[in-house]
């Protein structure tokens, strides 16, 4: 069921209200075929329905926004991270949740994406042709919309197969799951710093990358084309470094040569500015500190070995480095440190 119109929404959320559980898929447009990130659709499945939510025709979605928070119904995911990221930008946050990606690592599974476990559970294959198409163009076809909802369908018989096998793990998934609850989930979008080369140029360069980076943002949002569409990064690096005659660059959006001028201005301008970046200095361990993270990886190995689970979940690096620091277990979750503590005495100074 389609749903792109208010009075549509709010009768469906009216039906949504007495589910006790639902499946949510986000498809969005992410800088590949337009400017910017955005929600396209938001795709439910009950056990009774499916549903497909219209978001940039609605362009208002609050009585779906309730059902999401609606603490009484569960909301099954797969891999919160991208989906929560999406709906904070519309200040929406799910409570009571389950993530299927979540339950398949902690199974100790090798193969943890939606695809390979449809395939697994229900020797159903995910369709690729849809995977990068444009959520944007209206109207949206039957096809897409089947792929859209083949996302959602299976999750709720998937998470009732996934907590039988979870047994005694489940506890360790559902404190994951309030973990999700309480994160604050925000998208970040880069910046000219985070462009692969920028700290190698000089300061002045750093300074005319800066303002091409900018330009590029207006002229991007102006065409509705993605950044890299209009002049990409690489090229950003190599006429910070190199100054190229605007009027005639190739490989570029023609906006660029149409603009011209406005570029040969952020250049002359970027040549009387600098940007300096901080020395990076990394602390190092001392000889007893460098043991305990060295005892830490073994305990790690030994758990993830016995419990057939990735080391990182036992505890990752970043934990383990606060564990030697603090000599404290406060960085662990609950069941993570009834799984370590017993195994801790030569590593912990102090218990936590």
């Amino acid at each position: 069921m389609l749903i792109n119109d208010q009075e549509t929404l709010k009768q469906v959320c009216l039906e949504l209200e007495k589910e006790k559980v639902i499946a949510i898929d986000i498809e969005s447009e992410n800088n590949l075929h337009h400017y910017g990130v955005y929600i396209s659709l938001i795709q439910i499945s009950s056990k009774r329905k499916d549903y497909v939510i219209d978001v940039l025709e609605l362009k208002e979605i609050k009585p779906l926004m309730k059902i999401l928070e609606n603490p009484e119904i569960q909301k099954i995911f797969h891999d919160v991270d991208y989906d929560f990221r999406m709906l904070n930008m519309v200040g929406c946050k799910p409570k009571n949740i389950f993530d299927t990606q979540t339950a398949a690592i902690l199974l100790g599974k090798e193969h943890i994406g939606l695809g390979a476990l449809l395939e697994e559970y229900f020797k159903v294959q995910k369709i690729s042709k849809f995977q990068k198409a444009d959520w944007t163009k209206r109207p949206l076809t039957k096809e897409m919309l089947d792929y859209a909802i083949g996302d959602t369908k299976y999750l709720i018989e998937l998470r009732d197969i996934l907590k039988k096998e979870l047994g005694p793990r489940l506890k360790w998934a559902e404190e994951d799951f309030k973990e999700f609850e309480k994160k604050e989930w925000v998208y970040t979008l880069p910046t000219y710093k985070d462009i692969k080369g920028f700290r190698d140029l000089s300061e002045t360069q750093r300074a005319i990358a800066k303002r091409l980076y900018q330009l590029r943002e207006k002229l991007a949002k102006k065409v509705d084309r993605p950044v890299h569409f209009v002049l990409n990064n690489k090229k950003i690096i190599e006429f910070s470094i190199s100054n190229p005659t605007w009027n005639k660059v190739s490989g570029v959006h023609p906006i660029v040569r149409k603009n011209y001028k406005e570029f040969v201005e952020e250049v002359k301008l970027g040549r009387k500015e600098k940007i300096t970046l901080p020395e990076f200095s990394k602390k190092k361990f001392d000889t007893k500190q460098k043991e305990k993270f060295a005892l830490l990886g073994g305990i790690q190995d030994k758990l993830g070995k016995e419990l057939k689970m990735p080391r990182h979940l036992i505890m990752n690096k970043d934990q383990m480095i606060e564990i030697v620091i603090s000599g404290t277990l406060k960085s662990l979750k609950h069941w993570q440190k009834e799984l370590v503590k017993p195994h801790l005495k030569d590593v912990l100074e102090k218990n936590s």
